[in-house]
Formats: structure tokens, sequence, C-alpha cells
């Protein structure tokens, strides 16, 4: 890259956005390069003379600045970002750039081999020649995906955050903030309507701060007009009733004026009332031989170039024209000591012109074009022709070549606001031919070039759409037609001229992105693909980042002509939304779910807790060794926060019979002081939840829920209460009202006793029981179950209470050396008792009877949610069934959702999938690797049975099991023989 740099940066320029008085240093590809706040990437890469940017996608030629906006020639690497456009992303220090698509390195890419093959590599190559052998096709596949794309995706990198969306209202919506756009946001404001502002550019004005108009307005008005556009600025950002949007991309146009657009990480999704289009209009290529190189670009982008970042686009620069914006650009270059070589006119002679630049020496070619660029790695010459004897052609010697021959309207917005748009053939642009009532354009989207044209032109439709809105009097209609006189008697600024034949061998590029050349049109319309919706699929055209800004006008020209229809006849692509690349991280929801947390959350982080986020919660994972926590509790007593779980309070006559319906399982005759665990599902016969009930008294119920359960069961219970079930049900959602803890080892009923004169003994409250009790004075609610399999009491007291409760208990709990235990124990603990965790066990196909609850199912109640389906399994059997299963090497416990395989011959790896891990952990306790595991029912039948699973490319042994790994009888849940305080011995 050393041979590249080189000092380009000129003189300050008068609307240049650049800070000149501080100096910022990036690299690019290793190499480091100053630079000044302000600039972007592009226009710093410029300045230091660097002209190789990226290489092509297909035939990976050198590629350098060429226009405005996304493009694959400026798409570049930074950090894990693989798509960032130079133009659009500003300079910070220290940046560290890498350019892309190319091996080992931008100067010496292998793969630009691939010109040399290109014959072979014909328009839908790739269609005709990885079709056959099909057994190959997993290798072209591999070597397809790698070579697709431009930058370097690492799927590992870490979710960026900050999204965020925000809705934003208004009167009139307008869309670009150029002379046109400003002009109309200030009429329409003035009328009392609210005007929403949208600019792409970080900047006001469009081309005002780049392109002036001195060669094409009369001196006489030209100061007075450039005024009058400097006010408009000053009142349109003063405007009490215009809200602006700078760096603010509007991607799409909905119905009813519903738009999205975007801004670095906000997503602004937009309803107005009426819609105004100013998008200007952007500059097209030209068709010649190696129109691809380096130094070639379009007038707007040097112009931009040189006077928002006061850059030289080059040293010795050839401006090829056929309107006066070309004329003015070789002015503009002259006045600050470029060398122009010369300035190629399409057009006749006009004295006017030829007098204004006269005293400035340019050598001018009038009706000549550019036939061929040469050069490696940049411009070093170029081939000029009179355009009626392309054969007589006169070398130039330069280092840029500058294209201002045609425009095109930037209608994309406007074509799907249903403006359609036809082919002028006399002004050589679409105009629009009919547009929707409450859509207005003004500007160079609407055909208009001149700055004091589009000055009345965005008052005209400012004023209109605030009449269309009733906020004021439609304008005259002598102004409209004033406007439309002007409009059509303004110069052309489009050349008939867009394609330049010559050397069939040599390379002319229609689309920069894609590597799409003239000889690829005119092939896939020879095969049939003469429909333009057909040739921009075939052909790729247009579906690159600059999606056709610099190529659809291009080949629609040169498909009319090698159909020998009109422009009309050839017709458009269809545009959608977004009109720019946009990441999807901006279109994904927002990461804003907010973080609940328990009441003992400090009480957590004080005692060294690794916290992991379960659900919307944060719970503690562990506290130590996961597996001196799991021994407290198998051999002494551990508590829990399981605040999380769901609370729902039920009451009224009808709950009994609503949870009968809600639940597989029985619920009507569940007495007062019970306990009953119960399994939820849908209309499918899917599970969606489960937890257990407490029938508290002759009207209220108290049930919980799994964490992540707790707001939809709660909405489920409410639908169908509010569907007729339940008479005189009242629900209610008690989740965040109270604390929940689980005292669990074979000395909680000893620790509690200590702490309540209730009696706990098996009689009085045995497994699956439920009491009201009071802890030290705090009135609890207390439930028996055994999720961990040892002897547990599940104790909900208000949330107030809840760090004094939990601290209560805990220091009564020193003399049996108690220990908090986490969710990572809680797991294993539970997995040891082979209880499964709807959810992690399950998915959104697992019905009961697969998850090893069809114990639960009791099909001969009366009707249920999931009863049709249910008893359709119950009768044809499970597709496939939850077991448990033990490693063969205990030293190797599985990762979660690895593969169960069994041989099969003609498969790529000679295995077949047939089941999956859903829990897997080490057993400290049994010493032992266990785990649930979803299999065949047939397979899962066996006992004892080997499977395989695929770990890190290799299998692996396993072992089936039924029933629990630990206490199998439950004997230890259910209580054993101890000495109370009383002396007496009870079960």
């Amino acid at each position: 890259m050393s041979k590249q740099s080189k000092n380009r940066r000129i003189a300050a320029q008068p609307n240049e956005l650049i800070d000149r008085t501080r100096t910022i240093k990036f690299t690019f590809n290793g190499k480091t390069y100053p630079a000044h706040p302000g600039d972007s990437i592009a226009s710093a890469l410029a300045a230091n003379g660097v002209s190789v940017i990226g290489r092509s996608f297909k035939y990976h030629r050198p590629r350098g600045l060429h226009g405005f906006g996304n493009s694959a020639n400026t798409t570049l690497q930074i950090g894990d970002d693989p798509s960032v456009d130079a133009w659009l992303r500003p300079l910070q220090d220290g940046l560290a750039i890498e350019s892309v698509n190319a091996w080992p390195s931008l100067e010496q890419d292998v793969m630009s081999l691939a010109q040399m093959g290109s014959r072979f590599m014909p328009v839908g190559f790739y269609y005709k020649t990885f079709i056959r052998p099909q057994r190959l096709w997993p290798m072209y596949e591999m070597a397809l995906r790698k070579a697709a794309g431009l930058g370097k995706l690492n799927i590992d990198a870490p979710l960026e955050k900050g999204y965020v969306k925000q809705y934003l209202h208004g009167d009139v919506v307008i869309v670009g903030a150029g002379p046109a756009g400003l002009s109309a946001a200030k009429a329409a404001a003035d009328t009392g309507a609210q005007v929403l502002l949208f600019e792409e550019a970080a900047y006001l004005g469009g081309h005002l701060r780049y392109a002036s108009e001195k060669l094409v307005e009369p001196v006489e008005t030209n100061g007075l007009r450039q005024d009058q556009a400097t006010s408009l600025l000053e009142a349109v950002a003063a405007h009490e009733n215009i809200r602006v949007f700078t760096d603010a991309l509007v991607a799409g146009w909905f119905e009813a004026h519903w738009l999205s657009a975007l801004s670095g990480k906000t997503l602004y999704k937009i309803r107005g009332r009426a819609t105004i289009f100013a998008t200007g209009a952007v500059d097209q290529p030209l068709i010649f031989e190696n129109n691809d190189l380096p130094g070639i670009m379009l007038g707007s982008t040097a112009q931009r170039l040189l006077h928002l970042y006061g850059v030289a686009p080059g040293d010795k620069v050839l401006v090829v024209t056929a309107n006066e914006d070309g004329w003015q650009l070789a002015q503009d270059l002259k006045n600050v000591g470029i060398d122009v070589v010369g300035l190629v006119d399409h057009r006749a002679s006009r004295d006017g012109l030829q007098t204004a630049v006269s005293h400035q020496d340019i050598p001018t070619f009038w009706q000549h074009t550019v036939v061929k660029a040469y050069g490696k790695k940049r411009v070093v010459a170029a081939d000029i022709a009179p355009i009626n004897q392309l054969t007589k052609q006169h070398n130039i010697a330069c280092d840029t070549i500058l294209i201002c021959t045609a425009w095109a309207a930037d209608n994309k917005l406007a074509t799907l606001a249903g403006v359609k748009f036809a082919f002028d053939e006399d002004r050589r642009e679409f105009m629009p031919a009919s547009v929707p009532d409450g859509i207005f354009l003004a500007g160079r989207v609407a055909g208009t070039h001149g700055l004091a044209l589009q000055i009345d032109e965005g008052a005209l439709a400012g004023q209109q759409a605030a009449a269309y809105l009733g906020y004021c009097q439609p304008p005259d209609s002598d102004e409209e037609t004033a406007v439309t006189h002007q409009k059509n008697n303004e110069p052309t600024r489009s050349s008939s001229l867009i394609y330049v034949a010559g050397d069939k061998k040599g390379k002319r590029f229609v689309d920069l992105d894609e590597d799409v050349t003239d000889k690829d049109i005119q092939n896939a319309i020879a095969e049939g693909y003469n429909s333009m919706q057909l040739l921009k699929r075939y052909s790729t055209l247009s579906m690159g980042p600059s999606q056709g800004r610099w190529s659809s006008v291009n080949a629609i020209h040169l498909a009319a002509k090698a159909t020998e229809q009109s422009i009309a006849q050839t017709g458009t692509t269809t545009f959608r939304p977004p009109v720019r690349p946009v990441k999807l991280a901006n279109l994904a929801g927002q990461m804003m779910e907010p973080v609940k947390v328990t009441p003992l959350h400090d009480w957590h982080l004080a005692r060294g807790a690794k916290m992991m986020e379960a659900g919307v919660w944060l719970r503690p994972e562990f506290y130590g060794e996961t597996a001196v926590e799991i021994k407290a509790v198998r051999e002494r007593v551990g508590l829990i926060d399981i605040s999380t779980l769901g609370k729902i309070k039920l009451t009224g006559p009808g709950v009994p019979a609503l949870l009968n319906k809600l639940y597989i399982n029985k619920f009507a005759k569940l007495k007062v002081g019970r306990v009953r665990y119960g399994v939820m599902v849908n209309d499918e016969g899917i599970v969606m939840d489960d937890g257990v009930t407490a029938h508290v008294d002759e009207y209220e119920w108290y049930m919980t829920t799994t964490s992540g359960g707790a707001d939809t069961v709660y909405e489920w219970i409410q639908w169908w209460v509010q569907s007729g079930w339940g008479d005189g049900v009242h629900v209610t959602n008690v989740t965040e009202e109270r604390t929940a803890f689980n005292l669990a080892g074979p000395r909680a009923r000893d620790l509690l006793e200590k702490l309540t004169d209730g009696d706990l003994s098996n009689e009085v409250f045995p497994y699956m029981g439920y009491q009201e009790l009071e802890i030290s004075r705090i009135p609890c609610r207390l439930m028996r179950i055994g999720f961990t399999g040892e002897l547990s009491y599940e104790i909900h007291a208000p949330a107030g209470y809840g760090r004094s409760l939990w601290e209560t208990i805990m220091n009564a709990g020193e003399s049996f050396n108690i220990l908090p235990f986490g969710v990572e124990a809680q797991r294993i603990l539970r997995l040891e008792k082979g209880h499964i965790i709807i959810g992690a066990d399950t998915d959104a196909l697992s019905d009961p009877f697969g998850a090893e609850l069809g114990w639960a199912v009791k099909l001969d109640k009366d009707d249920f949610l999931g009863k049709r389906v249910l008893s359709q399994i119950a009768e044809d059997g499970p597709k496939s069934q939850l077991v448990g299963f033990t490693m063969v090497n205990a030293g190797i416990v599985p990762e979660e959702g690895l593969q169960i395989v069994q041989p099969k011959a003609n498969t790529p790896l000679g295995l077949e999938t047939i089941g999956w891990i859903s829990s897997s952990r080490y057993s400290p306790t049994l010493n032992a690797s266990i785990g649930l595991c979803w299999l065949p029912p047939k397979l899962a039948a066996q006992v004892g049975a080997t499977i395989t699973i695929r770990r890190n490319g290799e299998l692996v042994e396993a072992k089936v099991h039924h029933g629990a790994f630990y206490d199998p009888d439950g004997k230890k849940l259910r209580g054993s023989v101890v000495k109370t305080r009383k002396g007496n011995n009870r079960l």
C-alpha cells in the first residue's frame, strides 16, 4: 500500500466538515494514516492517496471510490462488523480497518487470477456448473458459501446492545433536506402543520454544501439564490413546527404514510398524514472499457471529496460530461489548483460554457466520449474519441476520470408510495407520471435540476401538502403552471449515450457490485431472460449493497437495445424495502426485557454468589463449589431462593371446575390442606407448564408455576375465565408480592421446629401437605414437596419480610451447618431424582406421554384442554420418549443438545439422528454422569440398552435408565423417623 500513499489534502473549503485543528490516526490493513475529525473513512483514505480499497466480488479486480454511499467497492471490515461502508462511517481515532474479499492481501490477491478464467464464468454459470454429479453438492455448497459475501462474519461475536425503537407522529413527513426539501418544510410548517424532516447525511442542504450553480444560474441571480438557500437552512433549523433528523436513513414507506427510518442504533417508526419526497437524484456511470478502475468516479463523488473534506480526487483529471454539472466541476477543480487535462462533452459546442472556462486553459473536446481506460491499480491514461467515430481515438494521460453524463431520480421510496415513473425520451430521465393523493415530489427526484426551480418547487409541494391536510388553501394554479413551464424548459442533463462499444475482449461493467458486464446482460437475454425481473435474478444485477443505484437504469437501456424494445416496454425491476442495506439488529426486537431481582438479591451478592439470567430474573447460580452445596442438601440442610416461581391466587366457587379443565390431572376433589402437582397443556396437547397447587380453604387456591411461565400461565387462566370457564373465579398474580424459599435436607424439619410452634409431624404435615404457620412471628405458607429428592419445605411469605425471614433461617441453621445453594446445585439434585424441567427437557413438540408425565393424564374425567389429542396419543403411543441415561464412562459429561445416533448406510457420516440430550450433569452423590434424553419409544423401553452419542466428532456410549437415579422409592422426601422436642417418635 505504500506505493499508493500520497497526501491529497487541499486548502480549507468553506463548507468542509472536517476539523483541521486536530489530527487523529487510524490504520488500514495494518498501516497507520493521519486524518481529521469529521472525515469519513473514504475521505481519509483518499486524502492519504489510497486508491485501491477493495477487490471486486467475482473477478477480484482492484476497486476504489466510485459512487457515494453503499457499494461493494467501499465495503470494509471493522472488528466483527463485516459490512461497513467507507462513506457512511465517520472516522474515529484509533480505528482499525481491514479490506475485504482479498487473500492473502489487498495488493496481492490470489483470487484475482479469476480474471484469467473469466470466460469460464459466464452469467449464471453456477446454475449450470454445480448440478452434477449430485453427490458432490456438499463440496460445491461449501465452496460457494465460502466465496459468497465480502467480509468475515464472526458468529461468536457478542450481541451488540443499545438498539432502540421510537415512535414519531407528524402531519407532513419530508424525506430529503436538500434545497427542495428545506423549502417544502418551511412552506408546510408556516401554515401550522407539524413537519418531520429526515436527511440521510449528517448535515442539511444536500448538494448546496458541495455543488455550486455559478455556471447554471445567471450571474445576477446566483448570489440571490445562494443567500435564499442559506436563509432556508437557518429558518428550518429554528422553526418551532419542524423536527429535523439528520444521519437518518428512511428505509421504507408503507401504507397510510407509515415510514421507517434508521439513525445509528435507533429505528424510528413514523406515522404521518402526507409525505413529500425530495430524495434527489443519483448521477449514473458511463459504460466503457475498464470503467471500474480505481480513479474513475462519479462527479458528485469528486464534489463531495473536494468541498466537504478538502481532498483532491486526483492530480491529472479528465472530466467526461453531458451537462453543465461537469463544467462546474472542472472549474471547481481548476480553482483549487488541480490539473484538468481535458473536458470531454457529449454535446455540440456551447459558446457560453466555452467562454466561462476559457481563461482556465482546459482542453475541451466537444461531441467526444471516453472509450477506454488504462491502468492496473489506478487509471494512468484514457482513450477518447468522437461519438460518431469511436475508432478515431486520442490518448490522454490522467490518473482520474470523473463522469458527469447522466442523472437518475432516487425514486425507490416514491415508488413504494405508489408513484408511477415513466421514461421521458426528451429529458432522458424517469419522470413522475402519476402521483397518489397525499404524496408530493420536489427537486431532482421530480426531474428538477436548477437550484432556483428546486426551491420554488419545494415551496409549492409544501403548500400543497398543507392544503391537502386542511391547513391552508391550495396554491394558485398559476404557480404550479409556472413551475411546470420552467421545468420543461430546463436543459437536458442526461446523455443519450450510456454505452460505449469497443474491443469485444474488454470488460465494460454495468453493475460494479456484482461484476455484471455488458456481455452478461446480452448473454442472459439471448438465453431467454428478457424480462427485467428475470434478468435481475439470473444475472444478480442490482443485488449488491448499492441495490441498483448505479446499475438499474443503465441495465434497462441495454436490455431495451438487446430486445429492440422501448424503455417503457422493457419496464423496470420492483423496488422493495429497505431501500438501502440495514443491520438486522435494527430490525430485531429490542433487547430491553426488564431484569427482575428477588428481595434477597443484595444478600446473594454479598455472599459472593455468581448470578445467572433465568428468564427475566437474576438468580444465584452458585455460591462456591456446587458439589459442596449438593452435599449439604443430601446430608444436612440447604436453603435456596425460589422467589422467582410464579404465584397465582384463585378464589371463588368455580375454581375446582376451572382447574380440572386447565390441568390434565384431577383437582376437583383435592382436600383443603393438600397440595397437588399439575401439568398444563395447550389445545394441541403440548406441555406448556407445570407446578403445584394448594387448596388453602373452601374458596381459595394457591398455585405456583415455573419461573418463566408466571405471566404466560396467568394470561392463559384469564383467557379461559373470560371465555366463560370458572363461575365466579377471581385470579390474582401475586408473584412479586411473595418471596419463597425451599428448605431441603434430612435436617430441614429439625431446623424449622426451632422457629415455629406448629406441628411438623408426618401425621399432621405429611408429604404434599399445606399449612399456614408463623416462623419467628412472620406469617408463612408452607408446602411440603420434594423437587430436590429430600425432605423439603417450600416457604412462602410476604416479600417485605423476605430478607428478615431468610436471615432468621440461616442463623438458626448454623448449628446444622446449613448452606445456601444455587440453581446449578438444584438442577443436579432434581436430575438425580429424575424430575424434569419444562422448557429444558421439553420443547414445542413434547406431549405428556412422551415426557414421562402420562401418569398425570386422567382421560376418565370430563372434557379438559388437550383431551382429544391426548386420547389419540394414548391410543397410538408417543413418537418419542423422555428417559434417563448413565454414561458408560463416568468421566464424560455430554453437553445438552447433543445428538443420539445410530448407524445408517448411504448417509454423509454413516449415521442417523434418533434422539437428543435434554439434561446432562455429573452427579457427585452417585459419582456418575447422568442425564435425560429423548429416544424412539422402543429403544427407550429397554432398560440398560446401549445408546450412542456423537460428541466432538467422536462416538461415546451410555445406558438407558428408568426411574429416579437417587432414592428411587422416595423414602427420603417423605421423611424418616425423628425425635421431636417433645420426645415423641413420629414419621
